[in-house]
């Protein structure tokens, strides 16, 4: 089970538990049944196999790739789907996570099928966050954190298919920071060369990241798909417009859906306006359509649905699904067995389930993700070292960085501290018996003092202590250093940290060894150790 310390919602929780109210808001649970399912669905293969096969030729994919790709031809081949934004050199290390694992999970539902099931990364090309994109985050030689951030941002809100990369001064300099702050070594020229054929000034930030992730996953047959593409855009042209046609039913679903989660006592992932049409167009800039008073409103423009339709059959390319319809998309468009998704994505997915049987649709099953940490030599020698585990790490340093301090305090003046309180409270307690004796109106007196004396004694002791953490400075900093390398920015070293730290100082291999050694059932944290790589 995942760890509540890591701040996952109570509803993702209780549905990797297998509890209810939160299983009931699934539909699928057996894969069985959704592959029935989709045998009974019809999709355009053919042209999803030639839009891949264009799109993976660009990404620069390997022939495993494309055979892969081949298979969804095939009219008994599923699909298992994961994705994430277009992130500089590839984001965050979980955009790899998510990638392995996705290769994993498809091949054991093939071997329990036994049909073909292909695994599809949805690049996100279609979303308009720049400055969700834009920057990463690596550990220099120092480990210290350094921001590598590409600021030439657009001036309108485009979907980053279209953002290209055209800045060449600014692109010259986040590549060369990303090499300066990882150094040398046997194997930076391999990350480096494949860094820099994917990152052009002629690139956009979508098909850098497709020819970068390519290259990272070359020799699984993972198939990469960017959906701001006119073909493919033509190929939905009927789900927009079935969108359009039923908004009433989509809000009462979803507000049914939602109350129902709120109800169970538990929050809404994503929160929505009550006039979102959960469907976006992108003209001079990606912005979303509004449905109220039975029309819809674009950027302050009234339209009937008649007129949405027209647009989006002469003008297919400008439409995009927002996140609650996306999924429903992909199923309408692919033949999707399972979707992967982290915490936040399985929660808010919880709201859109009821969707798809709306849209006649088959109900994927929505399954989590595998997360992960990996764990450098050194690092886990200063774990073994210090006694302290992962959750240790987890949420305030400062407890286990006292508990190991306490036990490395100086036996001695333990010792003697202990000793002298002990001697100084027995000489007290018979001094001030004698003395009510003489006087017992001196009761309240002598409470009094002996709370001061005990007061003073331990303000010493914590003096003395913070004195010992002082001299400390060095295990301080060790054991920072460890908080810092596996919860960066006080989060999960998968969310922040780019997978090429890893791959410069350790090499390739650390690709292959995650995807052998990541168990794709497993829902709690998973830690690496690196130290059990082959050599």
């Amino acid at each position: 089970m995942p760890s509540k310390g890591l701040g996952y919602s109570d509803l993702y929780l209780d549905y990797v538990a297998g509890k209810e109210p939160a299983r009931g808001f699934y539909k699928s649970h057996d894969a069985v049944d959704v592959a029935q399912a989709v045998d009974r669905a019809s999709f355009a293969r053919q042209q999803l196999v030639d839009i891949l096969t264009r799109q993976s030729r660009q990404y620069m994919a390997d022939e495993k790739a494309l055979a892969s790709i081949a298979t969804l031809a095939q009219p008994d081949t599923l699909c298992v789907f994961s994705g994430q934004q277009a992130g500089l050199f590839t984001g965050p290390m979980l955009v790899v996570v998510k990638a392995l694992a996705l290769v994993k999970i498809a091949r054991a539902y093939s071997q329990q099928l036994g049909r073909p099931v292909l695994p599809v990364f949805w690049i996100a090309g279609d979303d308009h966050d720049f400055d969700e994109i834009a920057g990463t985050w690596v550990l220099n030689q120092q480990s210290e954190l350094v921001s590598v951030r590409y600021g030439t941002k657009p001036e309108k809100e485009f979907p980053t298919a279209e953002i290209v990369l055209g800045d060449t001064s600014e692109l010259d300099r986040v590549q060369q920071l990303f090499r300066d702050s990882l150094g040398q070594s046997e194997f930076t020229p391999q990350l480096y060369e494949l860094l820099e054929t994917a990152y052009t000034p002629n690139d956009t930030f979508v098909s850098a990241f497709g020819k970068l992730l390519a290259g990272l996953t070359a020799g699984t047959g993972l198939a990469l798909f960017n959906p701001c593409d006119g073909e493919v855009k033509e190929l939905a042209t009927s789900f927009f417009e079935q969108l359009i046609d039923r908004q009433e039913e989509i809000h009462e679903t979803l507000t049914a859906s939602n109350l129902a989660i709120e109800q169970a006592g538990y929050h809404l992932q994503v929160a929505r306006k009550d006039t979102s049409a959960h469907l976006f167009r992108n003209v001079e800039g990606r912005r979303p359509i509004h449905f109220e008073a039975g029309g819809f409103n674009f950027d302050g423009t009234r339209l009937t649905a008649g007129e949405v339709k027209a647009l989006v059959g002469s003008h297919s390319e400008q439409f995009s699904p927002d996140v609650m319809t996306r999924p429903v998309m992909q199923s309408f468009l692919f033949p999707v067995l399972c979707q992967l998704g982290g915490p936040a994505e399985i929660a808010y997915l919880a709201q859109s389930n009821a969707l798809f049987g709306l849209f006649d649709l088959p109900t994927p099953i929505q399954r989590p993700r595998p997360t992960l940490s990996l764990l450098e030599k050194r690092i886990e020698r200063l774990m073994d070292e210090y006694h302290l585990t992962f959750d240790d790490l987890m949420g305030d340093i400062e407890q286990p960085i006292n508990r190991i301090l306490t036990a490395s305090f100086p036996k001695d003046l333990e010792q003697g501290y202990v000793n002298l309180t002990n001697r100084i409270k027995a000489d007290w307690q018979g001094f001030a018996e004698s003395s009510l004796k003489f006087d017992p109106s001196l009761e309240e007196v002598a409470k009094q003092t002996v709370g001061k004396i005990d007061f003073a004694l331990k303000g010493f002791e914590g003096k003395l202590f913070s004195a010992h953490k002082k001299k400390s400075k060095e295990t301080r900093e060790r054991i920072y250093r460890v908080q810092h390398h596996l919860f960066p920015q006080h989060g999960l070293q998968e969310r922040t940290i780019n997978i090429g730290c890893y791959l410069a100082r350790h090499g390739f291999d650390v690709l292959s060894y995650m995807l052998e050694e990541m168990d794709a059932d497993q829902t709690a944290h998973q830690v690496l150790p690196l130290s059990e790589m082959a050599d």
